[in-house]
């Protein structure tokens, strides 16, 4: 890994190197344009298959993100996202938190992130897009999307 992100995508971190077949078939369901009134919309993210992240539990990937990377939430592919028939992704989040926050907390490191702020949700691949979309531009939070996880803990999508 050369540890610079090629764009301001946040990016799909694998760490299940088992299989290659499966790895591919999770990028093409990310990939897919999502449709919904009338539109179709893609998830702008970038693909990461690197050894570096080989089997990471979420803090241990959070601190190997490079020190330029562009979002605080990412995207893991790990065994269970492999094995479940749903593929469930897992979202990580690790924005700053409290209620006097400044611009310096805004520029920390992935690294300088305290583990009491990392937080995740599994979601289904073809969500990825929706939570991409909103999380980049700040139109909605992260627990906006963790706060709506059905009971197995997989966020599918908004019930109207």
């Amino acid at each position: 890994m050369n540890g610079t992100p090629v764009s301001e995508d946040p990016w799909v971190i694998r760490t299940d190197f088992a299989n290659d077949k499966d790895w591919i078939a999770i990028k093409d369901l990310i990939a897919a344009p999502q449709h919904a009134d009338g539109f179709e919309a893609l998830a702008y993210v970038e693909y990461v298959s690197d050894d570096t992240f080989s089997n990471l539990a979420a803090a241990e990937i959070v601190r190997k993100l490079p020190d330029t990377y562009p979002q605080f939430f990412c995207f893991v592919v790990d065994s269970h996202t492999l094995t479940n028939t749903e593929h469930p992704v897992l979202v990580v989040g690790f924005y700053p938190e409290g209620d006097a926050l400044d611009v310096d907390d805004f520029q920390r490191t992935p690294r300088q992130t305290p583990a009491a702020e990392i937080h995740t949700f599994r979601a289904l691949p073809a969500s990825v897009q929706s939570i991409e979309n909103n999380l980049s531009i700040a139109n909605m939070d992260f627990e906006d999307f963790a706060d709506s996880v059905d009971a197995d803990g997989i966020f599918r999508r908004f019930t109207r």
